[in-house]
């Protein structure tokens, strides 16, 4: 093989190797309400470190919205000191980066408030 062709080849090779081994979206909608939806988590968790996308698309709600996604026990996930909240506003996203051993002990669910239902999206990697 020549040498650009060696280069191109390793290059490949490379990026392979730093795309993330698992990656998958969870989409789903929230019912009117205030009763928080569980996220299900592919499992089983391997140790490391998750990085999450979560989205609020934009949703004629009739008013401004904002999604809640929470970790925390399952008794009470978004209302505890140790629970983990992400404020996300309609259409926008955020990103958050938790270790997988804190899913041990605590759910992920995501919770709104309006009279009709709204879409979430959860990108997990």
């Amino acid at each position: 093989m020549n040498t650009p062709i060696k280069a191109v080849m390793a290059a490949i090779v490379a990026c392979a190797f730093t795309a993330p081994a698992f990656a998958y979206t969870i989409n789903g909608t929230i019912p009117p309400g205030r009763a928080p939806v569980v996220i299900h988590l592919h499992r089983p968790l391997q140790p490391s470190l998750m990085r999450f996308k979560f989205s609020a698309p934009p949703k004629n709600a009739g008013v401004p919205y904002a999604l809640d996604f929470c970790i925390g026990p399952a008794a009470n996930p978004c209302g505890l000191p140790s629970s983990h909240v992400i404020n996300v506003p309609e259409g926008q996203e955020r990103f958050a980066d938790f270790d997988s051993a804190l899913f041990r002990t605590n759910i992920l669910v995501v919770g709104q408030g309006t009279r009709v239902a709204v879409p979430f999206s959860v990108e997990v990697e």
